[in-house]
């Protein structure tokens, strides 16, 4: 038997629509519609989200992060 522990979750009206638009979920569709696609978020896209991360540098600004690792891994 295996045991599970559940969470409620709240989320913003916005959240929603952006989730209704993600996975074409229609206004009048169930609460367990929306359950669904942010389980299917979670567990399946949750590494792709990680690796999809867009950084947006300025010219004018050096990339802080980037340049600490470059001096980690030089030393």
């Amino acid at each position: 038997m295996n045991n599970y522990e559940s969470r409620r979750l709240t989320i913003s009206y916005l959240a929603v629509q952006e989730l209704r638009q993600m996975f074409g979920i229609p206004e009048d569709a169930p609460t367990q519609a929306l359950s669904a696609a942010v389980e299917k978020l979670i567990f399946q896209g949750g590494a792709t989200a990680q690796s999809q991360t867009v950084v947006q540098v300025s010219p004018l600004q050096p990339n802080k992060s980037m340049l600490a690792n470059m001096a980690r891994q030089a030393a």
